[in-house]
């Protein structure tokens, strides 16, 4: 069984929103759409202008709701891009380019094991870790589709199985995690406000400052949390003279970028990826 339905969302670009390094799941196809695993559903979504065309596998009466809550389609961009071109020229000077690059919202589970995978790894080998984990302990979808696996399945499995599943040293940590952690947990850290959220988080098995705020914020949608990755570093310096301790460059984005530092950090490092290097900054130093 297929459900068809449509969603109105502007502004979108799916392709900068899905391919930015937010999620690893998803994956573009030949006609432009994009599709992947989205809870307990297979999705492939189709964007012609405003409208995004949803087609999910087995489908269901939530479907809708599911894809509207992952774009967090009750976002107001445009007062969002506003409250950041009052605060910053430097990002005002391209943020037209982006418009349509939105913050995704996963589930908090799938989001803090994705990004403690994440360390020191590239798009491909996260993505391929967790496919396997997918493969090997989650739910079947469709053909060779596997939702990502409940702590609930996670906290049964062994190191050893971790291990066999490609995720090296990343092995222990995970393994650790998922038997400190309950789903209890997970609903008691979703009430925190953000510095709280991001301590706690810190002081679990493999999780670091970076994670911490990519999950705070991806996951939890703490939208005032700034990701610090080599991208950023490099960002923060180029275009606005910054360096130093993780510490230093969080607390200076977050001071000039406010409750929507997210958003920012999510222009200046798709900014940084798709166009710097090309020599075709959106952005111009301050």
């Amino acid at each position: 069984m297929t459900t068809t339905a449509h969603l109105l969302l502007e502004p979108l670009d799916i392709a900068q929103t899905l391919g930015c390094g937010q999620t690893f799941r998803w994956r573009p196809l030949p006609d432009g759409s994009w599709q992947g695993p989205l809870m307990d559903q297979l999705v492939t979504l189709s964007q012609r202008g405003p409208k995004l065309l949803i087609e999910a596998v087995p489908g269901g009466p939530t479907v809708r709701r599911l894809v509207s809550d992952h774009l967090r389609a009750q976002d107001d961009i445009l007062a969002i891009q506003l409250d950041l071109i009052a605060r910053d020229p430097v990002i005002a000077r391209g943020i037209r380019e982006l418009r349509g690059l939105r913050i995704v919202k996963l589930d908090e589970w799938e989001c803090l094991l994705s990004f403690t995978l994440a360390t020191y790894a590239n798009i491909p080998r996260i993505a391929k870790m967790i496919e396997t984990l997918a493969t090997r302990f989650g739910k079947r979808i469709n053909d060779g589709i596997f939702a990502f696996p409940t702590l609930t399945r996670m906290k049964t499995a062994s190191r050893s199985e971790l291990l066999r599943c490609g995720l090296g040293y990343r092995a222990k940590y995970v393994h650790a995690m998922c038997k400190r952690l309950s789903v209890a947990d997970i609903e008691r850290l979703k009430l925190l406000p953000y510095e709280e959220l991001r301590t706690e988080l810190r002081d679990l098995p493999g999780v670091g400052d970076k994670v911490a705020d990519c999950v705070a914020l991806f996951g939890f949608g703490k939208l005032e949390s700034f990701p610090i990755d080599v991208w950023m570093e490099r960002s923060l310096r180029r275009l606005y003279g910054q360096v130093g301790s993780y510490r230093k460059l969080s607390a200076f984005a977050r001071d000039r970028f406010g409750k929507y530092a997210g958003y920012a950090q999510e222009y200046l490092y798709y900014n940084e990826r798709a166009h710097a290097p090309n020599g075709a900054c959106l952005f111009s130093e301050q």
